[in-house]
């Protein structure tokens, strides 16, 4: 997800004052489905705060001086997403007297198994689903029995996006692992495209909701925006290079010199927070169609300058510096999909989003045009696509419908959120052990983030509900063991 990574680092680095975790390493597997033959290893990038571990008051039990509260990881550098867990951090952890454990995933940040040479053809075929879901048991597990007064501990899953879908799928097939799991805003039903038609999901379901955010901010903004659109394509590139202050022409669009606007568009409904986070205003949807609306009703040359600090805000750019060329995102599948790295190869070979565009721009969907030809040309024909592997590995829309025999886990989604189209938001007949928390006013994993004057009363209600959940799972989990 290397433009999307771009913008979700952006939302989460905030920079903190001495954050109290420490960075460590453990020696992880390579390949855990190897066959035969030496056992590689290789060094996994870990932050571990206990500086709330065993403060609870509580006495210790089996073993155990307090839960472990474990961060899934994510597509990016877990420092990165520290500062957005603030739920986790400044709420659980000191309630629980909880040990913090934030795991990075490989081939992302500084867990790359080969280094500088980890993105070669024959080195990145060990990234997969499957694979992170070992390296965060074997993690768990290793830090279970070497570590003072954990052995006995619960560990309750957190992730958010498609960490939100890692700890559903480590809950899923690890549950001696993990007690449970608080997965927010994981778009698990985007891959499982059979059951789309079931759970009211089609191709347009993701930039549907990008749309209906905007005309439901004002009723006026999809026209602002196709007015601003038309005059970014009827002016020289020159002119639009220079208001929008590219590094290169380039960065405009691949096609049309409209797609970054367009691509800046699609990404903010994610990002629609109650309150300023990452250089973004408050509800920056609302302030979006504030500027295009009254830019509008002035001229052309004023609809171009809005676009370009409407996509600057969105990209989390500020000041002088020039907008880079991304090197996915603008002009291609919505949200994200096929491009250079580590999200690129996941969406070349798994995680690939099968999704179509209209309102804000158009955009079809081919999976030999979007998917297959540029795959093959970024990975030199190694990467192997199998759109069906995570649902037929891990159940799909089954885990949500009470069909896949799992229990203890959260799903959280928010309204605003396109990614909300592919989760989980209601239960189904005889779905039980499982809780469903829907927000109308909620962003991408908002209820992760810490507590904000500014936030709903839905989340805040939301946030209390979870604490107590998994307040149970945990006190389940000893009186169980001290029975």
């Amino acid at each position: 997800m290397s433009a999307m990574t771009l913008l979700l680092t952006l939302v989460v680095s905030v920079a903190i004052a001495s954050p109290a975790y420490k960075e460590l390493y453990y020696n992880q597997t390579l390949d855990h489905f190897a066959q035969s033959g030496v056992e590689r290893r290789w060094p996994q990038r870990y932050l571990l705060d206990d500086s709330h571990w065993g403060t609870s008051g509580k006495p210790a039990r089996c073993g155990c001086q307090g839960p472990i509260l474990l961060y899934t990881g994510n597509e990016g550098p877990i420092d990165a997403f520290w500062e957005g867990n603030g739920f986790m951090i400044d709420v659980l952890a000191p309630k629980f007297g909880a040990l913090l454990l934030f795991v990075e995933e490989r081939y992302y940040g500084k867990s790359l198994p080969f280094g500088a040479e980890s993105f070669m053809a024959d080195n990145i075929k060990y990234l997969s689903t499957e694979q992170v879901i070992e390296d965060l048991a074997e993690i768990v597990t290793h830090l279970k029995s070497t570590l003072d007064g954990a052995h006995g501990c619960p560990v309750v899953a957190f992730g958010g996006s498609y960490g939100g879908t890692l700890t559903t799928f480590l809950r899923a097939s690890k549950p001696d692992i993990v007690i449970g799991g608080l997965a927010a805003s994981a778009p698990i039903g985007y891959y499982d495209k059979e059951g789309w038609a079931a759970h009211n999901v089609t191709e347009f379901t993701w930039s549907d909701i990008v749309n209906r955010d905007y005309d439901e901010a004002d009723p006026r903004c999809l026209e602002a925006i196709h007015a601003a659109s038309e005059a970014i394509t009827s002016s020289p590139i020159s002119v639009v290079a220079k208001e929008f202050n590219v590094c290169s022409p380039e960065a405009l669009g691949p096609n049309s010199p409209d797609e970054l606007f367009a691509y800046a568009l699609e990404s903010l409904p994610q990002l629609d927070y109650p309150y300023p986070v990452g250089g973004r205003p408050a509800w920056p949807v609302n302030a979006t169609c504030d500027i295009l609306v009254q830019a509008m009703d002035a001229n052309g040359s004023a609809l171009i300058s809005a676009a370009a600090t409407v996509t600057r805000f969105s990209l989390g750019i500020s000041g002088k510096a020039c907008v880079p060329t991304l090197p996915e995102g603008p002009g291609g599948i919505p949200g994200d999909g096929p491009g250079p790295g580590s999200w690129g190869w996941q969406s070349c070979t798994e995680n690939l989003h099968q999704f179509s565009a209209r309102g804000i721009r158009s955009y079809t969907f081919s999976l030999e045009d979007s998917a297959g030809k540029p795959c093959a040309q970024l990975f030199n024909d190694t990467a192997n696509l199998n759109t069906t592997r995570l649902t037929q590995m891990y159940g799909g829309y089954k885990l949500g419908d009470g069909l896949a025999g799992i229990s203890n886990i959260i799903w959280s989604n928010g309204a605003l959120d396109p990614w909300s189209g592919g989760g989980f938001l209601t239960p189904r007949e005889n779905a039980k052990g499982n809780y469903w928390i829907h927000l109308q006013k909620g962003a991408h994993h908002l209820d992760l983030r810490g507590p904000h004057p500014d936030d709903p009363d839905e989340v805040t209600k939301a946030r209390e509900m979870e604490e107590d959940i998994i307040s149970g799972w945990i006190e389940t989990h000893f009186e169980i063991c001290i029975e």
